[in-house]
């Protein structure tokens, strides 16, 4: 289970960035009503690892997935198949030192080295997305850590909800590699390098105290968050959710559970289902 735990937050951590505009109102929580929707759906913000002293978990949440019919995630965590394709996407059929030229490659072994006290052939058959988030564990003060998607899919499994994915591992890791490569790698080690755990604990309290107006600021620092970046780790994703979220909806209440950066914005979740006709309301956690 640890092993399968590690593997998911490897996949996903990545993908949890904060980025949020034109939101006046600071919740990670948010019930979506009307439309002809016979009962409501709720979209709640995740940090996809989070260190268990900074775990933020209500009652107002757990009674949430209590009452809903089912539980979405990103990608349906309880498919074992889909999780078993997941790791084996992760692994690359270049290996790293055939991937890099010899000047990039030696500069990353020092910063590995250096930064996070790791061997670089133990990444030697990972692709560069997987070694980002392998590098993000290390950005935590911590080594005991919970992850929400973990969290709340036990408990909807105790529960039997129906449980779903908005998207496929392979979808999800598609866009991971088009996104993060070596250079996002080097920009990592090097960021960590200069502010330690510093960046890390500035997203946490920005995250538990639900500042989504502080989380945008602090993301557009970010060394890899280009134009380009945003497009597809976020842009184009929250449009395919969109299109698919209505028909989930229509005959059932549905717990949503999306890394945070993909609520807010022009082009965010919450404002393109309302822009799509349903009311948008936040729930005080």
């Amino acid at each position: 289970m640890k092993k399968l735990i590690k593997s998911i937050a490897l996949c996903t951590l990545t993908l949890s960035s904060f980025i949020t505009t034109a939101q006046t109102q600071n919740s990670l929580l948010w019930e979506v009503s009307g439309k002809g929707l016979e009962k409501p759906s709720y979209v709640f913000g995740t940090i996809h690892m989070i260190c268990q002293d900074d775990y933020l978990m209500t009652e107002t949440i757990q009674n949430t997935l209590k009452n809903v019919d089912s539980y979405y995630a990103e990608i349906n965590f309880g498919d074992q198949q889909n999780m078993a394709v997941m790791q084996k996407l992760m692994m690359s059929e270049i290996p790293l030192s055939k991937r890099l030229e010899p000047a990039k490659y030696n500069e990353l072994k020092a910063l590995l080295k250096e930064v996070v006290n790791l061997d670089i052939a133990q990444f030697e058959n990972f692709t560069d997305a997987a070694i980002v988030s392998m590098i993000t564990f290390k950005s935590f003060p911590c080594t005991d850590f919970k992850m929400y998607e973990m969290e709340l899919l036990q408990t909807a499994m105790l529960q039997q909800k129906k449980l779903g994915g908005l998207e496929t591992a392979e979808q999800q890791m598609e866009i991971l590699s088009k996104s993060l490569g070596q250079d996002a790698v080097i920009e990592m080690l090097n960021d960590l390098k200069k502010d330690g755990f510093e960046n890390t604990k500035a997203m946490v309290n920005l995250y538990t105290s639900q500042n989504v107006q502080g989380l945008y600021d602090y993301m557009k620092k970010s060394s890899y968050m280009t134009d380009e970046v945003y497009n597809e780790m976020l842009t184009k994703r929250n449009h395919n959710w969109v299109n698919v979220m209505p028909e989930l909806m229509k005959n059932q209440s549905v717990f949503f559970a999306v890394g945070a950066a993909h609520l807010s914005g022009n082009n965010g979740v919450l404002k393109l289902l309302k822009d799509a006709g349903y009311t948008i309301k936040a729930v005080k956690i």
